[in-house]
């Protein structure tokens, strides 16, 4: 894929949020823009400069990570930032959850990962917020929703049988 192009197949990323109390239940917020990612339909990339649609030389566009570390690295060196757009906090949330994010539409790679003109969550990992905010996290979005102790970031898989 080259810069700007138009995604047939979906890209496949990684993201944090942070959980916010919504009207109808629990709402995915992004992190430093004022976005609530809507249940059971994309979100949609809105930029007052260039529209839905990402550019090259622009910030625009629904942003995801490369890899799951880079997420975590993020969400790691932002929650004791002060947001820069808006004023939601990190100790306000209902949680924070880090996760795969599936983007289509128009898109621009960049070194550690992409930006898309539509996105939407492929699958959670609340790690602040507990085991019942994963049951309705999944609920709200019909997608796969875990819980990880706070201790521990990245879940160990079992050991496989011999």
């Amino acid at each position: 894929m080259t810069r700007g192009d138009i995604v047939t197949e979906a890209l496949r990323g990684w993201r944090a949020w942070q959980v916010l109390d919504g009207r109808d239940g629990p709402v995915l917020a992004s992190w430093w823009v004022n976005a609530l990612w809507p249940a059971r339909r994309p979100l949609e990339s809105r930029c007052v400069m260039h529209g839905p649609h990402p550019r090259v030389h622009h910030a625009c566009g629904i942003h995801a990570f490369s890899t799951r570390e880079q997420a975590l690295e993020y969400l790691d060196r932002s929650e004791g930032e002060r947001p820069l757009l808006f004023v939601r906090r990190p100790e306000h949330a209902l949680g924070l959850v880090v996760g795969r994010v599936s983007g289509w539409g128009r898109a621009v790679t960049h070194t550690r990962g992409w930006r898309s003109q539509f996105a939407y969550p492929h699958d959670l990992c609340v790690l602040r917020g507990g085991r019942a905010l994963a049951r309705a996290l999944a609920d709200r979005y019909a997608v796969d929703a875990s819980f990880s102790s706070p201790n521990v970031r990245m879940p160990v898989p079992p050991p496989r049988s011999p």
